[in-house]
């Protein structure tokens, strides 16, 4: 990806702007290290937007997610899922890294897949993978498939693409007898249908196309299930309601914009599907102590 691309990525995709148009009919990137070396501010957004990254790393990092810091060296490779919530440093100037970055629409494609079911994508958490030189290197070999017919003119590289990366998958998932026993079946639960459909609604949320709705009975509506139910099920896995879930996350999503846009304060209410600028500085200081100013000068 050259810088121009990248900048492209950064404006559209990191910093919420419209879809880059290609011939892909899901959202596809490949990254390079270096590239996201460059604007390590677009690198921390770009961790904190809800997309399957698939990396092939080599040298020194540290992930950091639910208060646990997860030390990678040498070869590894990284999985993590859309509902995956962490930060990412290094300070090896010799690191290098490959990222695959898609949507789930992307590896779905025509088939009726449950992607959170497969065990490197699984419980919401950061899969990684220590790797031989031997295994590092066929799993490069993969990727730079990838980003070979990602940049051709191949009318059919979509469908290629995507086989590519799950071969990378199967190949990890072979590594690892200990996911093998974590295969579930097709159907997805309830709540993991929730915490899908709460991430899926903030993918793309900007002024010009704000939060279409925040409320239990709107995702109970939408998970064809009752609100009663649909809080039971999120009280007995989470020990929280289902309201608190959604108000937490509406923070987190308050938080990275405030941090990480440009948007006003009344932009960013309006994009949170707050009517009034008012409701959504007392709703945030109610839960953070605090007003989106103070955190965005803090």
């Amino acid at each position: 990806m050259n810088s121009n691309d990248i900048s492209i990525f950064y404006d559209q995709y990191v910093n919420g702007g419209s879809s880059v148009k290609n011939s892909f009919s899901a959202h596809f990137d490949y990254l390079l290290w270096e590239d996201l070396q460059n604007d390590l501010l677009a690198c921390e957004r770009l961790q904190r937007k809800p997309f399957y990254k698939i990396a092939l790393l080599r040298g020194e990092a540290i992930y950091d997610s639910k208060d646990q810091k997860i030390p990678i060296a040498g070869n590894t490779i990284v999985f993590t899922s859309p509902l995956t919530r962490f930060s990412f440093k290094t300070i090896d100037e010799n690191f290098e890294g490959r990222y695959c970055v898609c949507s789930e629409r992307f590896l779905r494609g025509t088939s009726r897949l449950y992607i959170s079911n497969w065990p490197v994508f699984k419980d919401r958490g950061i899969y990684t993978q220590s790797l031989s030189n031997k295994q590092y290197n066929e799993l490069l070999h993969l990727f730079n498939d990838i980003e070979n017919e990602y940049q051709s003119d191949y009318p059919l590289k979509e469908e290629l693409v995507r086989n590519r990366v799950f071969d990378i998958i199967h190949y990890t998932q072979k590594l690892d007898k200990n996911l093998l026993e974590i295969i579930s079946g097709p159907e997805e639960s309830l709540e993991e249908r929730f915490f899908k459909m709460l991430e899926n609604s903030f993918i793309s949320i900007r002024p010009e196309m704000p939060l279409e709705g925040k409320s239990p009975a709107y995702f109970a509506q939408l998970l064809y299930t009752s609100v009663d139910h649909l809080n039971k099920t999120m009280k007995r896995v989470t020990g929280k309601t289902t309201l608190s879930l959604i108000h937490q996350r509406i923070i987190e999503e308050a938080n990275i914009l405030l941090k990480h846009t440009a948007y006003s304060v009344k932009e960013i209410a309006w994009s949170l599907h707050f009517q009034e600028t008012s409701h959504f500085q007392n709703f945030y200081k109610k839960r953070t102590n605090c007003t989106p100013l103070e955190y965005r000068n803090a």
